[in-house]
């Protein structure tokens, strides 16, 4: 993706299919976290599309630096962020969707801009093979958690066959 540097969602459904595979064939898991900023429309109806993109770039920043070398992070269209972690189940995966929740919850975003934009995120959380059978499904069960997330409470982490947090 142009704007964050991050993979795009082509690349997304290309790796799954990959993470599939291994999974199958060596007897591992794999977690997808979804996640939606929220609000994100405030910030380009505030302060300009331009200021968004930087802020979506100064994020994909922010989420790769949290990711280990083997997990994939993915702009997913808009401002929708699907992070692939590989040989991790659904516990382990929510200590990383914790950890980017609070990170984004104290950064300050657009400081060179004069700026200090604060950001929440909705996340989704779905494991394979025990949510979900195949890479569409994977996405589709933690965006729907995404969106559980996002139409409950915001700001917080829905875990697939889990539900929101507490």
């Amino acid at each position: 993706d142009d704007c964050t540097g991050l993979y795009n969602a082509r690349h997304l459904y290309k790796t799954l299919e990959t993470e599939v595979y291994r999974s199958a064939r060596f007897g591992y898991e794999f977690t997808v976290l979804f996640i939606d900023l929220d609000h994100f429309k405030q910030v380009n109806d505030t302060h300009g599309h331009l200021i968004g993109s930087k802020l979506l770039a100064e994020i994909g920043y922010l989420i790769k630096a949290q990711l280990r070398l083997i997990d994939y992070a993915f702009r997913y269209g808009g401002d929708e962020f699907v992070i692939l972690l590989p040989q991790t189940g659904k516990d382990a995966a929510l200590v990383v969707a914790k950890r980017l929740r609070d990170n984004l919850r104290t950064s300050m975003f657009c400081k060179e801009e004069g700026l200090n934009l604060n950001v929440r995120a909705s996340i989704g959380v779905a494991t394979y093979p025990h949510d979900a059978k195949t890479p569409h499904d994977v996405i589709r069960q933690a965006d729907e958690m995404m969106y559980l997330v996002k139409n409950t409470t915001r700001d917080n982490i829905g875990i697939a066959q889990r539900g929101v947090m507490k």
